[in-house]
C-alpha cells in the first residue's frame, strides 16, 4: 500500500465566547481567537493566512500593533504574552514574556512597536518593552490595586492615541485609573455606580481629553479626563459589549450588545442612537472598528466573525458558524456522505453539509461537554453522550431531544454507539465503571460493571449481540448482550500498560480488533468468535466472576493463571496518547489513528512497530479527537481536534492511480484483485458494476468522483457539466450523490439554474418565516420639514401626484414613499425616478441600489456594482437573470400602460455581461488558489475551453474527466499523456505487490520523519 493523507479543507472554529477582546485588525490583516488558536486573515482577499497554535491555556486578549500592520500581541490565562510577526516565514512568535498571573487586558504604545501595557488578575499593570532584558516583574510594574480591601482588576486598557504618556484603565469596580508615564502619577476616577464594571472605553480621536466609557449595565457617557466630569450621558444600551468611534464621521460612535446583531450608531450631541444597522442574526460577542478604516470586525454568539464596512453598510466577509470550543467527535450520517455531525466542549452537536461545510442544524439542550455521538442506521436519529452522564437521542430533522437518559449515575458518559445491524440497541460507557446496553426507547437491556472507568465502546459489525469496550485498567472487555450472569463476559484482552481509550472492529475482516491506549501504542488483535459466541482457543481470557443482575467484572489481575493471550501486533509511532481509531471501509488492512500529538497516521496493520506507519498527516495544532469516513466516499477523511477545527483530508498516493484507472479503463478490476487487496468494499463493487454496464460518460465520471471525491468544488463542477449536456443529466447526478435539489447551497451555480435556485431558496426562507426586517431609525423632522410635508399631502389630495413625488423624493428624502406612488403618474416617470434613486444608493455604496437598478431596466449597473465589491456570485446571479430576460429593458417603459408586462429575452449585450462576470469570478477563485471553483466559474457560463485550460495546469485528472464527459479538448490523447506523466508514467496495469505491499515506498516521503 502507498497512501498519504493530504489536507483538502479546514473549517475554522468559531470565535471563543469567554472573552470579548479577542478580535482586532489592521488595514492589511485581521484576526480572531478560538480558545487556544489564532486565525489570521488577509484583508484584501479575506484568505486565511496563518493558523497559529497561540497558547497552552485559554487566550484572553488580542491587540494589533498600530505602527506595524503585520504585528500583533496575544495573552492567555497562564500569564504568557506573545508578540507575533505574521510575515515571518518561520516562527511567527518574535517575543514572549510570562507575567505569571492570568492576563486580563493588553494595549500597544501607539508610537512604539515593541512596548505594551499588561493588566493581570493580581491587580497589577505592567509596562513591557520587548527590546529590553527584564530582570524581574517588579521592575515592570506601573501600579497595582492590592492595597484595596477588594482589589479592582483592570479589564480594559487604553493608551492615549496621540499622547503616549497617558494610559487609562477601566476596572472591575467601575472606577477608572489614569496613569501619567512622564510623572509616574496615578489618578483615580470614582465609579458612577459602585461595583458595576467598565465594559469598554475609547479615547476620542478628535480630542485630547474626551473619552467614551460604557459599563456592563449599559450606562454610556462622554467623560472629560481633565475635570473627571461627564460631558454627556446617553440612553442606556442594555447588555452592551463594546464601543467604537467612527473616525470618518467626527462625533459618531457605535455600540453593540449581546442580545441582537444590530449596531447602533450615535452622535455625541444626541442622547439617543441616530441609526440602526443590522450586521448579524445573533447577538454580538464583540465589535471593533479598525482605526483609519471604516471596517468593523464583528464577532457573534454563534461563533461567526463578520467584516462589515460601516460606511458602505456592506458585509464584506463572514466566517461560517462553528464550534467555539474543542470538537470531540465527528460521524458521517449512514444515509449520506454529505451529512456529518460533530460534538463539542461547547455543549452542542452540529449537523453539517460537507459539500460546502454549511451548518444545517445545531442540537442544543444537553448540558456539559458532549464527548461522542452515534447515528441510527436510517440517518434520522443521533445519540450523544456528555460529561454530565446523560445520553440524549435526537431527531436531527426537528432538533428535538426524543430521549434524555441518565444511566451513569451523574458520572461522565464517555462514549455511545448504536448497533449497525438493524437493532434498536445502543451502548454507552461511563466513569461509573459501567457499560449500559439500552433500547432506543430508553429502557435498560443490560448493565455490565467493570473494574474501572469505561471508555470507547463499539458493536461488532457482523454479530448483533457482541460489543467491546476499553477500560482504564488497560484491558478491553468483550461482552455478549444476549447473555446475563457469568456467561456475558466473553473475552478480556490484556496487554496495554495504561488505559484503553478506543476500540474498533474491522468492517472488512471482523476478526480484527484495534485498541488504542495512553501507553502510546495501537494493538491489533485477532478475535475468533463462532456463531454461538463461545471462546475460541488462544487469543484471550474469560473471566469467571459475575453476578446475576449486573455482569460484575473483577480486576484483570485476578484472571486465572491458565488464561492464554495471543500476542497482538503492536503499532508504534505516536508520541502522545492515542485517541481515535478508524478502519478504512475499502482497504482491509488500512487503519487510521489520531493522537494527542496532533497527528493523523495511516497504518498497514499486517506489519508491526514503526514499520507499519505508511504516512503522517500534520495539520491540527492540538490533540486529534475524532475521525470519520463514509463508506460511499472512502477516500475523504474528516477529523476534529482540540484546536476547535473540523478538517477534511483526501487519501493520496495509490488513490490517484486508481482514479486514473477508473477514468481511462472504465473498470476497477485490477484494483479489486485478491492478490492486491486494495478495494474490497460494497461501494467499490457498486462503482465497478456501473462502469461496466453504463454507456453514459457523465454518469460514469460523476460516480467516479463521488467515490474518490473530496476536493472543494467538485460537486459544483459536475452539476455545471450536467447543465451543459442537458436536463437528463440531473437524474444521473442525483443518483450518484451529487444532489441538485433546488434549495441546496453550493459555491457556484450554472447560468441555467442560478435564478431558479435563488427563487426556490427565497421561497423556502419565506415559508419558514426566517426573514427578519432590519430595525429602522431616524431623526425627527424640524418645523420646516413639517410644512413641506403638509404641502406634499395637499398636492396628493388635489391630484398632483407628480408634485407629491418630487417633494417627497427631492426635499424630504423619503425615496421609497415617492417610488410607491410614482406608477400613478406613469411607468416611464417611475422608471426615471427609480434609476435616479438607484444611483444615489450606489454612490452611498449601498446594496439597496440593486433592486432599483434591476426594476428600472439598468441591471447591467447592478452587475457592475456587485463586481466592484468583489461579490462575484451575486453579480453572476443578476447577469444570468438578465440573460434570461427576467428584468425590464431601459426602453421597455416607453408607451407602456400601467399593468402591462415589460420583459426582454437574452441579447448579445446580456450574454457578454454574463461571460465577463463569470471570467471575473474565475479570476477571483484563481487568486485565492481554488482552481476547481475557478474552472467551474467558467463552466457556469458554458465556457468549457477556459475551464479546461485551468484544469490542465492544476488538476490533470479532472481535466481528463471533463474531456471524457464533454469532448472538450479534442481527442484527449494529449491530456491522458500528461496525466500519466504526472503520475510517474503509470502503466496500464497497476503494480503487483507482495504481502509487504508498500513497505519500501512507505518509508519514503509518506513515512514519518521520526
Amino acid at each position: 500500500m502507498d497512501f498519504s493523507v493530504e489536507q483538502a479543507h479546514i473549517h475554522p472554529s468559531g470565535v471563543q465566547q469567554w472573552n470579548t477582546a479577542v478580535i482586532d485588525g489592521s488595514q492589511d490583516y485581521f484576526a480572531f481567537c478560538s480558545t487556544l488558536s489564532i486565525y489570521v486573515y488577509s484583508s484584501p482577499l479575506f484568505q486565511l493566512k496563518r493558523l497559529i497554535a497561540g497558547h497552552d491555556k485559554c487566550i484572553s486578549c488580542l491587540v494589533w500593533c498600530r505602527t506595524r500592520s503585520n504585528q500583533f500581541a496575544t495573552a492567555c490565562y497562564a500569564g504568557v504574552v506573545n508578540i507575533w510577526d505574521i510575515d515571518n516565514p518561520d516562527d511567527p512568535k518574535v517575543h514572549s514574556i510570562n507575567v505569571i498571573s492570568p492576563v486580563y487586558a493588553l494595549d500597544w504604545d501607539p508610537k512604539n512597536s515593541s512596548t505594551l501595557i499588561i493588566s493581570t488578575k493580581t491587580s497589577s499593570v505592567y509596562l513591557w518593552d520587548a527590546r529590553k532584558e527584564i530582570k524581574d516583574l517588579k521592575s515592570m510594574e506601573l501600579w497595582n490595586n492590592r492595597n484595596e480591601s477588594n482589589p479592582a482588576k483592570a479589564g480594559v486598557l487604553r493608551w492615549h492615541p496621540t499622547d503616549s504618556s497617558t494610559i487609562a484603565a477601566g476596572n472591575s469596580d467601575g472606577s477608572i485609573r489614569l496613569f501619567d508615564l512622564s510623572t509616574k502619577t496615578l489618578t483615580k476616577v470614582p465609579p458612577i455606580e459602585k461595583g458595576v464594571a467598565v465594559a469598554d472605553m475609547r479615547w476620542d480621536p478628535a480630542s485630547d481629553v474626551y473619552m467614551l466609557v460604557c459599563n456592563v449595565n449599559g450606562a454610556i457617557r462622554l467623560m472629560d479626563v481633565t475635570t473627571m466630569e461627564n460631558v454627556r450621558t446617553y440612553e442606556r444600551e442594555a447588555h452592551v459589549q463594546t464601543i467604537s468611534w467612527l473616525g470618518w464621521a467626527p462625533g459618531n460612535f457605535s455600540t453593540c450588545n449581546v442580545r441582537t446583531g444590530v449596531v447602533k450608531v450615535w452622535n455625541v450631541s444626541q442622547s439617543k442612537p441616530i441609526e440602526h444597522r443590522r450586521v448579524g442574526h445573533t447577538g454580538f460577542q464583540s465589535c471593533h472598528v479598525v482605526p483609519g478604516t471604516s471596517r468593523a470586525i464583528c464577532s457573534f454568539v454563534d461563533g461567526s466573525v463578520t467584516v462589515f464596512d460601516m460606511k458602505k453598510k456592506q458585509r464584506e466577509f463572514i466566517t461560517p458558524s462553528g464550534h467555539t470550543e474543542t470538537v470531540f467527535g465527528c460521524e458521517y450520517s449512514p444515509s449520506s456522505p454529505d451529512i456529518m455531525a460533530t460534538s463539542s466542549y461547547d455543549s452542542t452537536v452540529k449537523i453539517w453539509d460537507t459539500g460546502t461545510m454549511s451548518l444545517q442544524n445545531t442540537l442544543v439542550g444537553q448540558s456539559g461537554v458532549i464527548y461522542s455521538m452515534a447515528w441510527s442506521n436510517c440517518g434520522t436519529y443521533l445519540a450523544s453522550s456528555s460529561i454530565k452522564g446523560s445520553v440524549f437521542i435526537w431527531d436531527t430533522h426537528t432538533g428535538e431531544a426524543l430521549q434524555k437518559l441518565s444511566h451513569h449515575k451523574q458520572q461522565p458518559a464517555y462514549c455511545v454507539d448504536w448497533s449497525k445491524l438493524g437493532s434498536c440497541l445502543l451502548a454507552s460507557t461511563g466513569a461509573d465503571n459501567s457499560i449500559v446496553v439500552f433500547k432506543d426507547d430508553g429502557l435498560i437491556h443490560r448493565r455490565f460493571v467493570c473494574p474501572d472507568s469505561m471508555y470507547g465502546v463499539q458493536w461488532h459489525p457482523k454479530m448483533s449481540n457482541i460489543l467491546v469496550a476499553g477500560c482504564a485498567d488497560g484491558c478491553a472487555y468483550i461482552f455478549d448482550t444476549n447473555e446475563d450472569g457469568k456467561e456475558a463476559l466473553k473475552h478480556c484482552l490484556i496487554g496495554h500498560e495504561q488505559r484503553v481509550f478506543h476500540t474498533t472492529w474491522s468492517p472488512m475482516d471482523s476478526t480484527l480488533l484495534a485498541t488504542g491506549s495512553d501507553d502510546l501504542t495501537i494493538r491489533i488483535w485477532n478475535v475468533q468468535l463462532d456463531g454461538s459466541n463461545d471462546v475460541m482457543s488462544g487469543t484471550i481470557g474469560r473471566h469467571p466472576s459475575v453476578s446475576d443482575f449486573d455482569c460484575q467484572v473483577e480486576s484483570s489481575q485476578y484472571l486465572p493463571k491458565d488464561v492464554k493471550v495471543t500476542d497482538p501486533r503492536v503499532l508504534l509511532g505516536h508520541n502522545a496518547y492515542v485517541r481515535p481509531l478508524l478502519w478504512h471501509p475499502e482497504v482491509p488492512h488500512l487503519l487510521i489513528s489520531g493522537s494527542w500529538d496532533g497527528s493523523i497516521r495511516l497504518w498497514d496493520t499486517r506489519l508491526e512497530g514503526t514499520e507499519a506507519c505508511l504516512s503522517v498527516g500534520r495539520g491540527h495544532l492540538a490533540d486529534v479527537y475524532g475521525l470519520s469516513i463514509h463508506p460511499d466516499r472512502p477516500f475523504v477523511l474528516a477529523s476534529t481536534s482540540r484546536d476547535s477545527t473540523v478538517r477534511l483530508w483526501t487519501l493520496g498516493g495509490d488513490t490517484n492511480v486508481m482514479l486514473l484507472s477508473a477514468l481511462r479503463d472504465k473498470r476497477l478490476d485490477d484494483h479489486m484483485d485478491s492478490g492486491v487487496s486494495m478495494l474490497t468494499g460494497d461501494a467499490s463493487r457498486k462503482l465497478n458494476r456501473l462502469l461496466k454496464t453504463s454507456d453514459d460518460v457523465l454518469e460514469q465520471c460523476t460516480a467516479i468522483y463521488n467515490f474518490f471525491g473530496g476536493k472543494t468544488g467538485v460537486q459544483d463542477f459536475w452539476v455545471c457539466v450536467s447543465q451543459q449536456l442537458g436536463d437528463n443529466a440531473d437524474d444521473n447526478l442525483a443518483g450518484m450523490g451529487f444532489g441538485v435539489a433546488s434549495t441546496k447551497e453550493r459555491h457556484i451555480f450554472h447560468k441555467n439554474e442560478i435564478v431558479s435556485n435563488a427563487s426556490a431558496r427565497a421561497q423556502n426562507l419565506e415559508s419558514i418565516k426566517m426573514r427578519r426586517t432590519s430595525m429602522g431609525g431616524g431623526i425627527g423632522g424640524m418645523k420646516k420639514d413639517e410644512q413641506i410635508r403638509a404641502a406634499a399631502e395637499l398636492y396628493a389630495q388635489c391630484g398632483d401626484l407628480q408634485k407629491y413625488c418630487d417633494i417627497m423624493f427631492d426635499d424630504l428624502g423619503e425615496h421609497e414613499r415617492a417610488l410607491a406612488v410614482a406608477p400613478g403618474v406613469s411607468l416611464q416617470y417611475w422608471q426615471e425616478l427609480s434609476a435616479k434613486y438607484a444611483r444615489i444608493l450606489a454612490e452611498l455604496l449601498s446594496e439597496d441600489s440593486v433592486p432599483f437598478f434591476n426594476a428600472c431596466g439598468k441591471s447591467e449597473e447592478a452587475v457592475k456594482f456587485y463586481s466592484k465589491r468583489a461579490q462575484f456570485r451575486e453579480a453572476f446571479l443578476v447577469a444570468a437573470a438578465t440573460n434570461m430576460g427576467s428584468f425590464p429593458t431601459s426602453d421597455s417603459f416607453e408607451g407602456v400602460a400601467v399593468g402591462e408586462e415589460a420583459k426582454f429575452g437574452g441579447t448579445d449585450s446580456s450574454s457578454f455581461i454574463l461571460r465577463t462576470t463569470s471570467s471575473k469570478m474565475a479570476a477571483h477563485y484563481q487568486e485565492i488558489d481554488e482552481p476547481i471553483l475557478a474552472a467551474t466559474s467558467f463552466m457556469a457560463s458554458d465556457d468549457f475551453e477556459s475551464a479546461l485550460n485551468i484544469l490542465l495546469q492544476d488538476d490533470i485528472l479532472l481535466a481528463f474527466a471533463l474531456h471524457l464527459a464533454t469532448g472538450v479538448g479534442g481527442d484527449g490523447s494529449s491530456i491522458l499523456k500528461k496525466a500519466e506523466d504526472r503520475l510517474g508514467s503509470v502503466s496500464t496495469q497497476p503494480r503487483r505487490k507482495s504481502v509487504k505491499l508498500g513497505v519500501e515506498s512507505s518509508h519514503g516521503e509518506g513515512k514519518d520523519a521520526d
